[in-house]
């Protein structure tokens, strides 16, 4: 079929101008020609032939360093490979960059990727063995195969050179030379000649020897078949050429040149230090894409803290006591410089992998010294007032001390001192528990996640978890002065310098260090004061409930410590407690660490006291009747302090035997006295510890006013008290022991239960009842016709409701 007229012309033109060209193209001279063609394939290789950027990807081993640039610990990458991350701050080691250029390509600085040379080289050796000798790659031909591996053929060969023209117009000698070092392979799953250094050699490339950088020289080029560990002597024989290389070249002299021939070369892969492996490991789940992570930890402290730790482990582990925390920060700048998370990471048996600092633990009574400041800032405590330490009763919640004794009365001092819970347990509930709360939440503490009333008033005595993390922070901040910032681990401290800052008045803060530095130290350390070598710290220990849980933080002007021993499993141990088993070790690293010259104790807050007249018998405020008083320093932004509410005064007739009123005195006849009188629940705990109570003659009984002043109490049970009664070994009901107190011990007092007389007592005023249950009423009724009743409920659990 013939084509139509116009389509057959318009072929006919194109077929001319086709023919045109031709002729031009060979025209132009045969030099000129193979220019353009190679310009144009150079153009076309530029725009079509892929190189990635950048040209590796980032999938490096996190690597966590000291704060002397000293690795802790490194991790394999996601390709389970030792492959250390660039560091463009730091130059390639002069050694190592020799070796590699003498033995890789001594023409590096002066090709643009491709070697002439070496091409011809390569080409006549590969044609007269008629197989592959040499390949003549160049370092930026070696970069472009690592960057995309391939086999070795002759198409990918043309396409590695392709990739080496596009790669040396992109980056300049010195980056594609440092490009090559840092992911060359070096034999196994060892990539770059950071990783190699440590895995071989075991140190870093800036102190490889001449002999060590020709041995890392040589490695690369057949990294499977020659190791330390594979052809050792092969890989010799190949340093030594290298060697004999740099020594022509003259970059070494003959001396140096013999003794590196001389030095051994590696026999073995070597492991990287691992130092702090749960602060690592935490600081690596928390920046997943931070491969060089610089911290505040020094190793040394870190190795010298771990050495104390193991020693207390033994000492404790024929106790059933498995598990040993200690974190150490410096107080003044909150940098973290030892992070013990367990005694053993390694420890399978113990749970070793299980990061103490950052578990949740009971706090046991680790929290009281803030309770303490927080009180004396709202004016509801001075260090020498006294506080209540008698039964007490909160819906169904009754604190115990742990000797389960009660003082009667105690100052504020001695019961931080001696860690009473009832005092503590009282003054929260006056302090109030949402306020504590929110203040614990707003100072850092982490772990707080439930409502205020939900922990209630056992807050203070363990009934809340917390982490030793955020305790040592609390602590720090009660030695700044009330100003509470977190911990900084990262050596960029950047995003932990935010905190809430001043929580608690600097006074406060000084006057509870003041009383935790009287705290006694356990075993040698008691008589620390005797010795000049020895400083003080402000410390506090906590058992929680089940001794499951034990305690010991300290704080001085230069370290903050905390410790934290147990199971991790969480079963308790009646051997464990925080003196006996935490104190220990916290002094034993407290005197280990170093100490600077100068300040050993917390400077007195400028301009924050102001002077107050107390009571020196009950720590109060004086009031008009207290007949002996001091001066005391107190926060001078105080809230009004509580008056001393026990010094009375009392009007006597003229023997003494009774006391008068203005219904009943004889004007002439009488005389005026000031009496330290305590309520009767308070008097009868005092008694017990042997204390001397002022009597107090009963009122004139000729006065025909009524005298109100209370001489009588019931200690227990208190007023709709429910109880349950408990059966013995025989399955017999146990009794109800009632308890009065009387400020005349020699008083009578009469007994009635549900209005029948049940008898009397004298001195001790105790009485054993077996009721039924329900609902009862207790009376008692002195002989002077002072009475008082309570009422309470008997629950019994059984078969039998009722004692028979």
């Amino acid at each position: 079929m013939r084509m139509p007229g116009k389509l057959s012309a318009l072929r006919r033109r194109v077929q001319g101008q086709q023919l045109g060209l031709i002729k031009k193209w060979r025209n132009i001279p045969h030099g000129i020609r193979w220019i353009m063609g190679m310009a144009a394939a150079g153009i076309f290789c530029y725009v079509v032939i892929p190189v990635p950027n950048p040209l590796f990807p980032k999938d490096y081993s996190h690597v966590i360093f000291d704060e002397s640039q000293k690795i802790l610990r490194v991790f394999l990458n996601t390709q389970e490979q030792w492959i250390l991350p660039p560091d463009p701050r730091k130059a390639i080691p002069h050694k190592l960059k020799q070796a590699v250029l003498s033995y890789e390509d001594k023409d590096f600085y002066r090709h643009r990727g491709i070697s002439p040379s070496a091409l011809m080289r390569a080409f006549y050796l590969n044609l007269r063995y008629k197989k592959v000798m040499s390949g003549a790659s160049t370092l930026t031909m070696q970069v472009a195969r690592m960057m995309t591996p391939k086999s070795r053929t002759y198409p990918n060969k043309l396409l590695e050179m392709a990739q080496t023209l596009k790669i040396e117009t992109h980056y300049s000698k010195d980056e594609i030379l440092r490009l090559y070092l840092d992911h060359a392979p070096y034999g196994g799953n060892i990539r770059g000649y950071q990783a190699a250094a440590w895995k071989y050699f075991g140190k870093s490339a800036e102190a490889l020897t001449w002999a060590e950088a020709a041995t890392l020289a040589v490695l690369p080029n057949s990294p499977a078949l020659i190791t330390p560990v594979v052809n050792r002597q092969k890989l010799i024989r190949k340093r030594n050429v290298v060697l004999k290389t740099l020594w022509r070249q003259k970059h070494i002299n003959q001396s140096a040149y013999e003794l590196a021939r001389a030095e051994p070369a590696p026999g073995k892969i070597l492991h990287f230090p691992v130092a702090a492996p749960h602060a690592t490991r935490w600081l690596m789940k928390r920046q997943p894409g931070t491969f060089r992570i610089e911290t505040t930890l020094n190793r040394d402290i870190q190795a010298l803290c771990r050495e104390i730790v193991r020693r207390h482990t033994l000492y404790l582990r024929p106790y059933g006591i498995k598990n040993i925390c200690l974190l150490a920060a410096e107080t003044k700048t909150g940098k973290v410089r030892a992070y013990i998370g367990s005694q053993d990471f390694h420890d399978h048996s113990t749970q070793g992998k299980v990061d103490g600092v950052q578990a949740p633990r009971s706090s046991g009574s680790i929290l009281k010294p803030f309770l303490y400041a927080l009180a004396m800032d709202e004016g509801l405590l001075l260090p020498d007032m006294q506080m209540k330490d008698i039964p007490t009763h909160f819906k169904g919640f009754s604190p115990q001390n742990y000797t389960k004794i009660f003082q009667g009365v105690v100052s504020a001092r001695e019961a931080l001192i001696k860690s009473l819970n009832v005092p503590a347990v009282r003054l929260l509930n006056y302090y109030g528990v949402y306020s504590f709360c929110f203040f614990l939440k707003s100072s850092g503490v982490r772990t707080l996640f439930r409502a205020a009333e939900e922990y209630g008033l056992a807050l203070i005595l363990g009934g809340a978890e917390v982490t030793l993390w955020d305790m040592v922070a609390l602590y720090r901040g009660l030695g700044q002065q009330g100003r509470f910032q977190p911990l900084q681990l990262l050596k960029d401290g950047s995003r932990s310098k935010a905190g809430p800052g001043q929580l608690i008045h600097p006074a406060s803060c000084h006057l509870v260090l003041d009383i935790l530095k009287a705290v006694k130290r356990p075993g040698s350390e008691y008589y620390w004061e005797q010795f000049n070598n020895q400083r003080p710290i402000a410390w506090k220990t906590g058992t929680s409930y089940g001794s499951r849980d034990a305690w010991a933080i300290g704080t001085s002007p230069q370290w903050t410590i905390g410790v934290w021993v147990g199971n991790f499993t969480g079963e308790g141990n009646a051997n464990l407690s925080g003196a006996r088993c935490a104190g220990p070790l916290l002094f034993d690293c407290f005197n280990a660490l170093p100490h600077k010259p100068g300040k050993t104790w917390f400077e007195e807050p400028v301009n924050q006291f102001t002077s107050c007249e107390i009571c020196r018998h009950t720590g109060f405020m004086a009031a008009e009747n207290c007949p002996d008083t001091k001066m005391m320093l107190i926060p001078w932004h105080h809230k009004p302090f509580r008056r001393c509410p026990y010094h009375k005064v009392y009007y006597m007739d003229k023997n003494k035997t009774h006391t008068v009123c203005s219904r009943c005195w004889d004007s002439n006849n009488h005389s005026k006295e000031v009496r330290l009188v305590y309520p009767p629940n308070i008097m009868h705990f005092m008694r017990k510890q042997g204390h001397r109570i002022s009597k107090i003659p009963p009122h004139n009984p000729k006065c025909p006013s009524i005298n109100t002043d209370q001489a009588m109490d019931v200690v227990y049970p208190l007023e709709r008290a429910k109880i349950w009664i408990p059966r013995g070994l025989d399955e017999k009901l146990q009794k109800l022991i009632i308890q009065v107190t009387h400020r005349d011990r020699q008083c009578r007092i009469f007994w009635y239960l549900d209005g029948k007389y049940i008898g009397e007592t004298r001195d001790r005023h105790d009485k054993a009842i077996q009721t039924t249950t329900g609902w009862h009423t207790v009376e008692v009724v002195d002989e002077n016709g002072e009475q008082i009743k309570r009422r309470f409920q008997i629950v019994i659990r059984g078969k039998n409701a009722e004692s028979k």
